[in-house]
């Protein structure tokens, strides 16, 4: 199987912009450059072997609502699973998160978690999602930026759409090295006047977090020991979930939990879309070491096409 390089495809075709279709999923990861795969569940879509995004069953790359807040499904979205290939970054690095579109009439927050699969043999690759602890690292403050025009106004999803559906996420400096989930979501408040009525795209990727190279003396260890598990994230009663976005508000009260300290999201002003320079080789964990990751057909992908 041969993929063109990456440099021979057009930037509108790595980038497209849709903003008219109702759902969307997680296109891809951009990290320093190198373009690492989501997954597409839409039928017929081409999903590469060395993905690091968990696969989910929404054929129409629809949403997860509030009557699954205390379901698994609100983890890593409907029916979702895990791959064995895991994105390698460093602390303190930049993650840009490119969606495959999102509606300008579904405003609403931006959200990331962590998850540490620390313990394990094969990394998150089998990790038992019901388990996994999150913990809030951004939480695209100010969701609700103005109402200057009247409502519904301007907000966090906004920013996002302005970048060409895409969210830059902080690493946050002195995490500790290992395998960890990241999981980001958008959640679409244009029906949430109503009990039920918020939309989730909880969509989850597989990390492995290098050291950024400052040793551990003299340097803070970015904790991850007070998390939440999915089925304790949310609310339906919650105020940043049960809200009339049409009617004129002055605040917005994020829902879940807090950012952790030491964590927090990259100011709407920085956010950029990123620039792919490279297909990113992902790596398959094997204990507390990593190997470059080898499909089951036996080859690695790399700078676009099967080698």
């Amino acid at each position: 199987m041969h993929l063109l390089p990456l440099r021979l495809l057009a930037p509108c075709t790595l980038l497209a912009v849709t903003s008219v279709v109702a759902h969307s999923n997680l296109a891809y990861i951009l990290i320093n450059g190198s373009l690492y795969h989501g997954y597409d569940p839409r039928p017929g879509r081409t999903n590469y072997p060395d993905r690091v995004g968990w696969s989910t069953s929404n054929p129409d790359a629809g949403y997860v609502g509030p009557a699954n807040y205390s379901t698994p499904e609100i983890s890593c979205h409907l029916s979702g699973k895990s791959t064995p290939a895991h994105a390698p970054v460093r602390a303190g690095d930049t993650i840009h998160v490119q969606w495959n579109g999102w509606p300008y009439g579904h405003p609403g927050p931006i959200l990331s978690y962590l998850a540490s699969c620390n313990g394990t043999e094969d990394g998150c690759a089998s990790v038992n999602k019901t388990e996994l602890l999150w913990t809030k690292i951004d939480n695209s403050e100010p969701v609700l930026i103005n109402q200057d025009g009247g409502p519904p106004g301007q907000w966090a999803s906004h920013v996002m759409i302005a970048n060409n559906n895409s969210w830059s996420v902080h690493v946050p400096s002195g995490l500790a090295p290992g395998p960890y989930v990241l999981r980001h979501e958008a959640i679409a408040l244009h029906f949430a006047s109503k009990v039920g009525g918020a939309q989730h795209y909880p969509l989850c990727v597989n990390l492995w977090v290098e050291d950024e190279g400052k040793g551990k003396e003299g340097r803070e260890v970015f904790g991850m020991d007070r998390g939440v598990k999915a089925t304790g994230l949310y609310r339906a009663d919650d105020p940043g979930i049960l809200i009339d976005v049409l009617e004129s508000l002055t605040t917005y009260v994020v829902p879940g939990p807090t950012v952790a300290v030491g964590a927090g999201p990259i100011g709407h002003a920085a956010q950029r879309r990123g620039d792919v320079v490279r297909d990113g080789v992902p790596v398959r964990v094997v204990g507390t070491r990593t190997v470059p990751f080898v499909a089951e057909t036996g080859v690695v992908r790399r700078e676009g096409r099967m080698v």
